[in-house]
C-alpha cells in the first residue's frame, strides 16, 4: 500500500514539474518574443464624409507579436496620457468609427509587446463659403453720410467686420473675396494698379491695405480667406484705354509705341482681355499671384469663370487667331503637326493654370488653388469659347486642388437640371485628390426665372441635400453675399440656413 502511494506521489510530482516547466518555457518564450519585438505596428487612417457624417477607416498591422488593441480619442493626444485608459474608445474589432463633430482625432494601435503607434487625423467640415464680389464693394463705395466716394480705413474695416460677422451668423466657414476683379488690386501691388472699388478711381492709393485687414478679420472669426481673381479680364463694357490708370500695365502696353506689346491686350465684345496666348501676360498673372501668397496669409487662390470669351461661329479667325497662325507656321517649319486652334487655346489656359498651381505650392503648399467655371458643361467642351479643359483639371495632378462649377439651375431646368448636371461633373472627377464644391445661386431664390425658383422655397435646401447624398461633394460656395439679405430670397434662405 505504501509502495503504491509512493508511486502515486511521484507521478503527481512529475506532473506538477512538467506543468511548471511548460509554463516557464512558454512564458519565457512569450517574454523573449516581446523583448525581440521592438518595432511599432503600422497604422493608416483615412475618412470619407457622407451626409455630414465622417466614417474613419483604420488599417493596422503587426507581423511580430500581433495587434493587442486599437483606440481613438477626440483631439491631439499623441503624448503619454491617462486619457487613453480612461476615455479611449476601442475599435479593435470594427476598425472604423463614425463622427459628426469635425476636428482632430487621434488613433492609437498597440501590439502585444506594448509598442504603440499614434496618428492624428484632421477631419474637415463641409466647406461653406460666400462669394463677396466687387459689386458688394461698389454698392457701398459712396459714404451715405458724407456723399464722398471711396473708403476710408475706418469705414472699410467697419464694413468688413459687419460682413464677416454676418457670414459667421450664416453658419459659413469661409469667404471668397474679390481682390482683383479687373486687372487691378485691392492691395499694394507691384504688378497691378489700385482697384477703383476701394477709392473710386483706379490707381489711387487709399492709404491702407484692404487685403491685410480682410485676411486678419477672417481668421479672427475662424473663417478661411480665399483671394478671388479674374485672371484675364481688364475692362467691362468699354475698350476705352483712358478709363484705365496710367500705371496700369495694360494701358502701358497699348500706348508704349512698341507694336509687339499691343497684342498682349485684346478687345472683344466691347471689353478688354489679357491675351491668354502671351507668355508675357502669363508671367504678369503668375507674378501677381505670387505676391499675394508671399505677403498675405491667404488660405486659397480662386479663379472664376472668365477665361476666353465665347467667340462665336468665327472663332477660328478672331481674338488671338493671329498668334495661332504664327504657332502653326513655326510648327510646320520644324516638321511637327500643330494642334487645332481649339486645342491650342485649351493648352494656353492649361499652361497658365499649371504655372499658377506650381508657383503657389512652391511658396506655401497649404494654400489651395481652385477654379469656379460656368456650370454649362457642354459649352465648356465646345470649340468656340471658354477653352476650360475641365477634363484634364479633374483627372491629372498639378492643376487644381478644387473645382466649383456654378450650377445655377433648378431641378426642373429643361437643359441643365441641377441633379443631372451635378452627376455629370462628378463623373469627370477621376483624381480623388481634387475636391468638388458646388456654386449655388442664392440670388435666384424667389426669382421668376422658372416656376420652381418662384414658388418653391425648398430649392436651395434641396440642392445642398442632393449634393450631400452623392457622398462626393465636399462643400458649397454661395453667390453672393448681398442676396442673403434681399426680401425676395428670404423664404429660400431661411430653409437653407436650417440645414447648414
Amino acid at each position: 500500500m505504501n509502495k503504491r502511494k509512493s508511486i502515486f506521489i511521484a507521478i503527481r510530482m512529475l506532473s506538477i514539474f512538467f506543468i511548471l516547466f511548460s509554463f516557464t518555457f512558454f512564458t519565457t518564450k512569450i517574454c523573449k518574443a516581446e523583448e525581440i519585438d521592438s518595432n511599432s505596428p503600422s497604422l493608416q487612417v483615412n475618412y470619407t464624409i457622407r451626409s455630414k457624417v465622417a466614417t474613419v477607416i483604420v488599417e493596422a498591422n503587426d507581423n511580430e507579436s500581433g495587434i493587442k488593441r486599437i483606440l481613438y480619442l477626440k483631439g491631439d493626444i499623441r503624448e503619454k496620457s491617462s486619457r487613453w485608459e480612461k476615455l479611449g474608445k476601442d475599435i479593435t474589432n470594427t476598425l472604423a468609427f463614425e463622427v459628426s463633430t469635425f476636428g482632430e482625432y487621434t488613433v492609437m494601435v498597440e501590439d502585444m509587446a506594448g509598442n504603440k503607434t499614434l496618428q492624428l487625423i484632421s477631419i474637415e467640415t463641409e466647406f461653406n463659403a460666400v462669394w463677396i464680389s466687387y459689386l458688394e464693394f461698389n454698392d457701398r463705395l459712396k459714404d451715405p453720410a458724407t456723399g464722398i466716394v471711396g473708403f476710408t480705413k475706418e469705414r472699410f474695416e467697419a464694413m468688413i467686420d459687419e460682413m464677416f460677422d454676418h457670414v459667421v451668423e450664416l453658419h459659413m466657414n469661409a469667404v471668397v473675396v474679390h481682390v482683383r476683379p479687373f486687372g487691378d488690386a485691392m492691395y499694394p501691388s507691384e504688378y497691378f494698379p489700385w482697384s477703383k472699388y476701394i477709392t473710386g478711381t483706379q490707381g489711387k492709393d487709399p492709404g491702407f491695405d484692404p487685403l491685410e485687414y480682410m485676411v486678419q478679420a477672417a481668421h479672427k472669426r475662424d473663417l478661411e480667406f480665399h483671394a478671388w481673381i479674374n485672371p484675364y479680364r481688364v475692362s467691362n463694357n468699354t475698350i476705352n484705354i483712358t478709363t484705365l490708370a496710367k500705371s496700369n500695365i495694360a494701358r502701358k502696353w497699348l500706348t508704349d509705341n512698341y507694336p509687339l506689346n499691343d497684342r498682349n491686350i485684346l478687345p472683344y465684345g466691347g471689353a478688354l482681355y489679357y491675351n491668354p496666348s502671351s507668355a508675357r501676360v502669363q508671367a504678369q498673372i503668375v507674378n501677381g499671384i505670387k505676391e499675394i501668397v508671399e505677403n498675405y496669409d491667404v488660405d486659397g487662390i480662386h479663379f472664376d469663370d472668365y477665361f476666353y470669351p465665347s467667340l462665336g461661329a468665327n472663332y477660328a479667325n478672331n481674338f488671338d487667331s493671329a498668334e495661332y497662325k504664327e504657332y502653326v507656321k513655326e510648327y510646320k517649319a520644324i516638321g511637327n503637326i500643330p494642334k487645332t486652334i481649339a486645342d491650342w487655346r485649351r493648352n494656353n489656359v492649361n499652361k497658365l493654370i499649371k504655372k499658377v498651381y506650381t508657383a503657389i505650392k512652391e511658396i506655401d503648399d497649404s494654400v489651395q488653388f481652385g477654379i469656379s467655371p460656368g456650370g454649362f458643361l457642354d459649352y465648356l467642351l465646345r470649340d468656340d469659347g471658354y477653352y476650360c479643359d475641365v477634363k484634364t483639371w479633374l483627372s491629372k495632378p498639378g492643376y487644381i486642388d478644387y473645382i466649383c462649377p456654378q450650377l445655377y439651375w433648378s431641378f426642373s431646368n429643361s437643359i441643365y437640371p441641377y441633379d443631372k448636371i451635378l452627376d455629370r461633373w462628378l463623373s469627370l472627377r477621376t483624381n480623388e485628390d481634387i475636391k468638388v464644391y458646388v456654386g449655388i445661386a442664392t440670388y435666384k431664390a424667389g426669382s421668376s426665372e422658372d416656376p420652381i425658383w418662384k414658388n418653391n422655397a425648398d430649392v436651395l435646401m434641396n440642392q445642398i441635400e442632393y449634393g450631400r447624398k452623392t457622398g462626393l461633394v465636399s462643400g458649397y460656395i454661395y453667390f453672393r453675399y448681398d442676396y442673403f439679405y434681399k426680401n425676395a430670397t428670404q423664404p429660400g434662405v431661411k430653409k437653407l440656413l436650417g440645414i447648414l
